[in-house]
């Protein structure tokens, strides 16, 4: 799990969207297993997973309809996605999946975006600031699911402002102001604090 931290306009949203695919680089590459991310994204988009703070769901439909208006787009069947989503959802302990999407709180309707970007076991997860708008129970409960994840060998990329967070919750953090000024390896998970990762970020930006 790599966390991206940096002042705003320091490009670490662009870097998202290029290993993404949804943008395509004017120089350099990015690769997913040796793909092209760009190429990847026109012919197997559901590789790569993208969770933003906004969850970019359709409020008047259910969470059940989203995830299978989303897994219908590449091609999956009603009954396909809810075998999917069910072990995903006890997972994440969001039950209400019948209900309105305007009618869950914000920390639900996050959930239901981080199972639809795993509907399709993608081989790289992206967040953009995922726990944005989410009280901090929320995002404990968010970030503990993907470091589940990333235990698990999938391979997380999260962008955030949230320091002591990404101390806590990954391997290794890169300081991004315009390209990759520092990194820091971490051994081992520990309770969330801002100390070494603070300090490289000011030096970093000149803050």
């Amino acid at each position: 799990m790599v966390g991206v931290v940096g002042p705003n306009g320091g490009g670490k949203s662009t870097l998202l969207l290029l290993m993404a695919g949804l943008l395509r680089p004017t120089s350099g590459r990015v690769t997913v297993s040796g793909i092209d991310a760009f190429a990847l994204s026109l012919t197997a988009a559901g590789q790569v997973g993208l969770v933003t703070a906004r969850p970019g769901l359709y409020p008047l439909l259910t969470g059940r309809e989203n995830l299978r208006h989303f897994g219908g787009l590449f091609g999956l069947e009603a009954h396909e996605v809810d075998a999917r989503v069910e072990p995903l959802a006890r997972a994440l302990e969001l039950a209400r999946l019948d209900d309105r999407v305007s009618q869950l709180s914000t920390g639900m309707q996050q959930k239901l975006s981080l199972i639809r970007a795993l509907l399709l076991s993608p081989k790289v997860l992206l967040f953009d600031e995922p726990t944005a708008n989410l009280d901090p129970l929320a995002a404990t409960a968010l970030y503990a699911e993907v470091r589940r994840r990333a235990d698990a060998g999938l391979a997380c990329v999260l962008v955030t402002h949230d320091l002591p967070s990404a101390e806590a919750v990954c391997d290794r953090v890169l300081v991004v102001d315009g390209a990759i000024k520092r990194e820091l390896t971490f051994s081992e998970h520990r309770a969330p604090r801002t100390g070494p990762l603070l300090k490289a970020w000011q030096e970093a930006v000149g803050r």
